[in-house]
C-alpha cells in the first residue's frame, strides 16, 4: 500500500515538472517586418520565434522603425544598435514590441476624462506611442468640441489630419521633451483658429 502511495505521489511530481517544463518553453508570438515594410499601415505580420528562449525587438532609427521581430533574426547590419536602449526595445511576451521608441513619448489624455488635460498637462507624465508607420513619429495636442486631446500621432493619414486643421498642433519629442504640454487657448478674435505657444 505504502509503495503504491509513493509510486502515486512520485507520478505526480513528474507530472508537475512536465507541465511546468511545457509552460517555461512556450515560443514567443513577435510582431516582424524588416525596412520600409515597417511603414506599410496595412501589414500586420507575426513570426513564432525558433528558440523558446528568443524575445521580441524593435529597432529604431530615431523614430522610424528598422525591425520587428524576433531577436535571433536581427539582420547582421542592426545588432549593434540593441547596444543603446533608445533604438532598441526588448521583450519577453507575446506581441509585446509594437511600441516606440522611448525618445518619441507624448503626453496621452483627453479633458474630458482628466482636467489636467486641458490647462495642466506639464504635471501629466508623458508615456510610450505605439511603433509608428510612418518615418517620424509625432505627438500633437488638439482643440475639438470644448475637449483638448493630446496623444500620438504615428501614421501619416493621422500627421496629415492634423496638419490641415486649424485647431490640431504637431511636435516632435525628438527635439522637446513632452512637447504637447503646450497650452492652446482659442480666441474669438481670430474665428476658430488657436493662438498656438508652449507656457
Amino acid at each position: 500500500m505504502k509503495a503504491q502511495t509513493i509510486a502515486s505521489l512520485l507520478g505526480a511530481a513528474v507530472l508537475m515538472v512536465l507541465v511546468g517544463q511545457g509552460a517555461a518553453n512556450k515560443v514567443t508570438t513577435c510582431h516582424s517586418c524588416e525596412g520600409a515594410n515597417c511603414q506599410r499601415s496595412s501589414l500586420n505580420k507575426t513570426q513564432a520565434c525558433v528558440d523558446s528562449l528568443d524575445f521580441c525587438v524593435t529597432i529604431y532609427d530615431e523614430a522610424k522603425v528598422l525591425f520587428k521581430g524576433c531577436s535571433l533574426e536581427i539582420p547582421y547590419e542592426l545588432r549593434s544598435k540593441c547596444d543603446n536602449r533608445h533604438s532598441c526595445y526588448k521583450c519577453n511576451t507575446d506581441r509585446c514590441n509594437n511600441v516606440g521608441s522611448s525618445k518619441y513619448a507624448c503626453i496621452q489624455c483627453d479633458s474630458s476624462k482628466d482636467s489636467n488635460c486641458a490647462s495642466n498637462a506639464a504635471t501629466l507624465a508623458a508615456t510610450r506611442c505605439a511603433a509608428p508607420s510612418a518615418p517620424n513619429s509625432y505627438c500633437y495636442v488638439k482643440s475639438s468640441s470644448g475637449t483638448i486631446q493630446r496623444g500620438c500621432s504615428t501614421t501619416e493619414t493621422d500627421q496629415q489630419s492634423c496638419l490641415n486643421d486649424a485647431n490640431c498642433l504637431l511636435c516632435s519629442p525628438g527635439d522637446i521633451k513632452n512637447c504637447n504640454a503646450a497650452n492652446i487657448e482659442e480666441s474669438s478674435e481670430v474665428g476658430n483658429r488657436f493662438i498656438r505657444f508652449l507656457r
